[in-house]
């Protein structure tokens, strides 16, 4: 209960980041955008008031990268929370690719504001620009912190700590069984063997039904001893679940 509780907590704070994030980029557009709000009476006295003080006792918009950057580094601590499954379409190149479009759209887009275009084409442009490179930038973000964290959790069921390099020679004499196998260690699979040099010993094989005792050791056992010339008992004892 108390991890859910800290999830829930988790995933507020990561929202109420981006929204942060996404207040600072429509504070940026409000500010250097004013004549086109203004000509088309879209613009508050309280709004204007605030941006004033904030400027007055902050200069937050005395140059438009103060804001962006605001905007920027809100949106990635947004972004470490980011979940969801890896996809083979997302790769570190395509994420640098996006983050490059991004990053030329959402802070080097100051020129389009001095086109000879008129108030409202040149605010049109800058907005549409600002949109296409916060977007770019919140899926590279997003991107990089799943590829991150998948990254992390390549593993997540500890195969490769539980895995360990087994027997690979095969070891004969006049009485051994060989059992051929196959197992994962270090990322790809190897060929190795089970070599039991001295079968006289007994052989204990457990599993559950169906699980292929006879068709990977019972019957190997068999037709190798068989070949060798040697005799078996074999004895098997059912199984009983215990409920």
């Amino acid at each position: 209960m108390q991890n859910e509780d800290d999830l829930r907590g988790l995933a507020k704070t990561m929202d109420l980041m981006r929204a942060i994030a996404i207040l600072f980029t429509a504070m940026h557009a409000y500010w250097f955008c004013y004549a086109a709000f203004r000509d088309r009476q879209l613009t508050l006295a309280v709004v204007d008031t605030i941006l004033l003080n904030f400027d007055r006792s902050t200069g937050l918009f005395a140059s438009p990268l103060w804001t962006k950057l605001f905007a920027t580094v809100f949106l990635s601590l947004s972004c470490l929370g980011t979940k969801g499954v890896r996809t083979e379409r997302i790769t570190w190149p395509r994420v640098g690719a996006v983050a490059a479009a991004g990053t030329l759209l959402f802070f080097l887009n100051g020129w389009t504001l001095r086109l000879p275009i008129g108030t409202d084409a040149c605010a049109g442009l800058y907005l549409t620009t600002l949109a296409a490179g916060f977007v770019c930038l919140l899926m590279a973000e997003s991107w990089a912190s799943r590829l991150l964290k998948n990254n992390l959790m390549d593993d997540v069921f500890n195969v490769e700590n539980e895995s360990f390099m087994q027997e690979t020679r095969l070891m004969t004499n006049a009485y051994s069984v060989n059992l051929p196998t196959r197992f994962y260690y270090r990322k790809k699979w190897q060929s190795g063997w089970i070599n039991v040099v001295n079968p006289f010993r007994a052989t204990m094989v457990l599993g559950t039904p169906g699980s292929g005792k006879s068709y990977a050791i019972v019957n190997n056992y068999i037709k190798q001893q068989i070949e060798k010339s040697f005799a078996m008992y074999v004895y098997g004892a059912p199984v009983k679940a215990i409920s």
